[in-house]
């Protein structure tokens, strides 16, 4: 049977197999090494395969997964000969463990083959039109129930690498890996400069710009325009925009109107504004808005600027004020 068309029910079970894989990809439990090694040695039969004899792990995370394979790919050169397949797994856990600690060369090694398993998010759609839709799919199933109890894994000839889950995984609010004081993502690794991973808003850094550590200069040669946005984000765009020594566009009764050329990307503009309420100790307090270069064919003055900030609440978030003139309040407040 062809599936054509899905049912108005059906539809309406996205959401559910969504939670549910986020869950999945964002579980922080250790490895349930019993049921990943039965699950692995199912994938494999699945696959038409023969099940692996030996397994490893599980091993704190990518790096020392990349470790491990290359300490495996030397023993079989050698042709190193084990006593038990527990044997196997001390041995190199034991040398992983070692060469981490001394930090040694000795050796190439590999991260681009540590990285299948739980946040397959392929898996989603597999699982789902199993389940709603009664496809066929058990050469799948194994991974679909791998993906739980264990993280990202290495399949190879007669030995599969497992891995731990991230201790840490932290998000915004759409999901996407997110944190402004420390590591988004923390791997199990006893070095943490090994295990850490830094993104703002999903976009990936380095732990300077979480730390702060750096200057106008250092953002204005950053290449990256997406990194760069994310330092000009922590180091505030208002003092930004005064420390990087910004071009000042217009000063008027409404404002003063700053513009700062940026390398590949659009230019930064800032309207800076004072707040009409006095504060406590009498003086006013100066704001910095961000707007639109574009607007009113292109914001040449303080007050077209502040003009431009004034948005309805509709689906294209049109500009208030027809003409930046039509701007003229009474009061302020």
């Amino acid at each position: 049977m062809k599936l054509t068309k899905l049912s108005p029910e059906q539809i309406a079970k996205f959401a559910d197999y969504a939670d549910k894989w986020v869950k999945i990809g964002t579980d922080t439990n250790e490895t349930d090494m019993i049921s990943a090694v039965l699950y692995i040695k199912e994938a494999y039969q699945a696959a038409g395969l023969n099940p692996p004899s030996y397994f490893v792990g599980p091993v704190a995370g990518p790096y020392e997964a990349a470790v491990a394979e290359s300490i495996v790919n030397s023993h079989a050169k050698k042709k190193t000969v084990f006593s038990s397949a527990s044997d196997f797994n001390d041995r190199i856990m034991r040398e992983v463990e070692e060469y981490i600690e001394k930090g040694s060369k000795d050796f190439n090694y590999t991260i681009s083959n540590q990285i299948f398993g739980y946040q397959e998010y392929w898996l989603s759609y597999y699982d789902y039109f199993a389940v709603e839709c009664g496809i066929d799919l058990q050469k799948i199933d194994p991974l679909i129930k791998l993906a739980s109890v264990c993280g990202w894994w290495t399949p190879l000839t007669d030995v599969a690498i497992i891995q731990h889950k991230p201790s840490l995984i932290a998000r915004d609010d759409r999901n996407r890996l997110h944190s402004t004081e420390g590591p988004a993502v923390r791997f199990r690794s006893k070095s943490q400069s090994l295990s850490d991973v830094y993104c703002v808003h999903g976009v990936r850094v380095n732990k300077k710009i979480i730390d702060r550590d750096f200057k106008t200069k250092d953002i204005d040669n950053q290449k990256n325009v997406e990194v760069r946005r994310v330092m000009i984000d922590l180091y505030g765009k208002d003092k930004y925009i005064i420390d990087s020594g910004a071009e000042i566009v217009h000063q008027d009764d409404f404002g003063t109107l700053y513009r700062k050329e940026m390398l590949d990307d659009e230019p930064l503009m800032m309207v800076k504004v004072v707040n009409s309420t006095v504060e406590p100790d009498g003086t006013f307090k100066d704001y910095f808005i961000r707007v639109d270069e574009k607007c009113y064919g292109g914001l040449k003055t303080a007050r077209a600027a502040v003009a431009s900030t004034w948005r309805n609440n509709d689906a294209e978030r049109s500009l208030v004020f027809k003409n930046p003139e039509d701007y003229d309040p009474d009061i302020e407040t």
